[in-house]
C-alpha cells in the first residue's frame, strides 16, 4: 500500500473542499450584489445617502458578515465616486477591481488574501451608471488551513525524493534483522495506515453531505494536525452553507414579496379609477350608467385578485396528493367532456387506448392538472387550431400528451415555464404550471415539454402503472 499517495489524495481533497467554501462564499457575495443591482429603488437612490441605505438595508441578508459598496460613475471621477459603503475602507479594497470592471461590465466575483468580492453593474436604462460591490472577509482560520494543507501536501510531495533512500536503507536493515525489520514495518504502517484511511472515510462521507462527520484526532504528529484541519474545514463547510441556504430563502422570498405586491397594484388601479368616477358623477344624469361599468370594473377586478391569492395560496400550502387506484382513462375523458362547446375555429382529436392499467393517483390533483393543459392549449390558439388528446402504455408507463398547433414558445421560454409566477399571459399569475409540474413530481411522474415557435406545443405526462400487488392490497 502506497501510504504516501493515500495522504497527498487526502491532502488534495480536504484543500479543495477548503476552495469550496471560498467558492460559495464568492457566490453569495455576487447574488447579494446582482440583487441589489437589480432593485429599481436603488439607481433612483444615488444621490441621497438616507435613501440608499434604506432600499439596501432591506436585501442585505441578517448576520453583519458581508460589506457593501455603491459607485456612481457618472462622477467625474476616473474611477468613480463611492456614494455609499458599509466599510470605512472601501476604497482599499474595492478601486483594484473597479478599473477591469470598467472595462467589461459583467457580474463576476473574486478573491484577494483574505477577502472576497461580488460585484454587479448598475443600470440606468441600458447604460451602466454604478456597481455594486458585496465584500466578505475570510475567517483567519480557514485561510491558514488552506496554507497549513499547501504546506503538508508540499512536504508529502518531498518524501516522495527521500523513499528511495528510506527503502534502501529498510532493504539492508531486512537483510540483517529479516524478522525485527518485519515486525517494525508492520507497526509502522498500521500506525500510519489507520488514521489516513479515516480520513479517506471521512472525506468520502463529506462528499455524500454529511457534514456532520467528525474525524477522531490522536497524537500530536503531522498526521493529527491534518486531522485537526480536516474537522474544522468541514465545520465551516456546514455553517457557509447553512447562512447559503439562509441567504437564498430570504431571496426567494423577497422575490415573491415583490411579484404579489406587483400583481396586487394592477387591479388596484382601475378600482381606483372607478370609484373616482363615481364620486365625481354623483348627482349627475349619467351616473347610472357610470355605476353600472364601474361596478362590472371593480367586481372583475376584485375576482382577479381572489383568484391570484387563490392560487398563491395552492401553491404555498399544496395539500399532500390523497392517492387510491383510478382509472387514468375516466379521468382524461372527464377532462375533455369540459372542453366540447369549443370555439368553431378549433378542432378536437382524441386518441385513447381502450384499455388501460390503473395509476396511483389523487383523482382531483390530476383532474387539476389536464384541466389547467388543455386550458393552456386553447389559450394558445386564439386564431384556431387543432387541439390533440392522445394517452396509451409505454412499458409501465401510462403516457398522456396534449398537443396543439397554437402560437408555440421560445427556448427561453420553455425553459422558465415551470418557475413559479413566470406567465406570458397578460392576466396570468405564473402559478399554474408550477402548480402542475409539483402535482406531477408528487406523483412520482414526469412531465416535459416539446415546443416551437409558431409550430405549437406538446406536453407529455407520464404515470407508474400500478403494479397488480398494488391492485390487489387496494381491494
Amino acid at each position: 500500500m502506497d501510504i504516501d499517495k493515500r495522504v497527498e489524495a487526502v491532502l488534495q481533497e480536504a484543500t479543495e473542499i477548503a476552495y469550496d467554501i471560498i467558492d460559495e462564499a464568492e457566490a453569495e457575495c455576487q447574488s447579494i450584489a446582482e440583487d441589489i443591482s437589480s432593485d429599481e429603488n436603488i439607481a433612483a437612490a444615488l444621490d441621497s445617502t438616507e435613501e440608499l441605505e434604506a432600499a439596501i438595508s432591506e436585501i442585505m441578508p441578517a448576520g453583519g458578515h458581508l460589506s457593501v459598496a455603491v459607485f456612481d460613475f457618472r462622477t467625474n471621477i476616473a474611477k468613480g465616486e463611492i456614494c455609499y459603503s458599509t466599510s470605512p475602507n472601501a476604497e482599499n479594497i474595492t478601486y483594484s477591481i473597479i478599473d477591469d470592471f470598467k472595462q467589461n461590465p459583467v457580474p463576476g466575483s473574486y478573491q484577494s488574501g483574505s477577502m472576497v468580492y461580488g460585484i454587479a453593474p448598475l443600470f440606468e436604462g441600458e447604460d451602466v451608471i454604478g456597481a455594486t460591490i458585496v465584500c466578505q472577509i475570510l475567517k483567519t482560520a480557514l485561510v491558514n488551513n488552506i496554507i497549513d494543507l499547501q504546506n503538508l501536501l508540499g512536504v508529502y510531495t518531498l518524501r516522495k525524493e527521500v523513499k528511495s533512500f528510506l527503502w534502501a536503507a529498510l532493504i539492508v536493515l531486512f537483510v540483517v534483522l529479516a524478522v525485527g525489520g518485519a515486525v517494525l514495518a508492520a507497526l509502522l504502517a498500521r500506525n500510519v495506515t489507520k488514521p489516513i484511511l479515516s480520513l479517506v472515510a471521512g472525506t468520502r462521507e463529506v462528499a455524500k453531505g454529511n457534514l456532520d462527520y467528525k474525524v477522531e484526532v490522536k497524537g500530536k504528529d503531522e498526521i493529527a494536525a491534518l486531522e485537526d484541519s480536516f474537522n474544522s474545514m468541514v465545520t465551516q463547510l456546514r455553517n457557509s452553507r447553512e447562512r447559503i441556504v439562509r441567504a437564498e430563502r430570504l431571496a426567494a422570498w423577497r422575490d415573491v414579496a415583490r411579484r404579489i405586491a406587483h400583481e396586487i397594484k394592477n387591479p388596484l388601479t382601475p378600482i381606483q379609477l372607478s370609484m373616482y368616477r363615481l364620486r365625481k358623477n354623483l348627482g349627475s344624469e349619467r351616473y347610472e350608467e357610470i355605476f353600472q361599468q364601474s361596478y362590472t370594473s371593480i367586481t372583475n377586478e376584485v375576482e382577479n385578485l381572489r383568484n391570484m391569492v387563490t392560487e398563491f395560496s395552492d401553491f404555498a400550502r399544496m395539500p399532500k396528493p390523497r392517492t387510491s387506484l383510478v382509472d387514468p382513462g375516466e379521468i382524461v375523458q372527464n377532462a375533455i367532456n369540459l372542453y366540447t362547446g369549443l370555439p368553431d375555429n378549433i378542432t378536437l382529436n382524441t386518441e385513447l387506448a381502450g384499455s388501460m392499467p390503473q395509476v396511483m393517483a389523487d383523482r382531483d390533483q390530476m383532474r387539476q392538472v389536464l384541466h389547467n393543459l388543455i386550458g393552456n392549449a386553447v389559450d394558445a390558439m386564439s386564431d384556431g387550431g387543432e387541439l390533440s388528446v392522445k394517452m396509451q402504455l409505454e412499458a409501465d408507463e401510462v403516457v398522456i400528451q396534449i398537443s396543439d398547433t397554437g402560437c408555440g414558445m421560445s427556448e427561453e421560454v420553455r425553459e422558465k415555464i415551470f418557475t413559479p409566477y413566470f406567465t406570458t399571459k397578460e392576466t396570468g399569475t405564473g402559478l399554474g404550471m408550477a402548480i402542475t409540474a409539483q402535482i406531477i413530481e408528487e406523483h412520482g411522474g414526469e412531465i416535459a415539454i416539446d415546443s416551437e415557435e409558431g409550430v405549437g406545443t406538446t406536453v407529455t405526462v407520464k404515470l407508474k402503472a400500478a403494479m397488480d400487488s398494488e391492485a390487489i392490497a387496494e381491494t
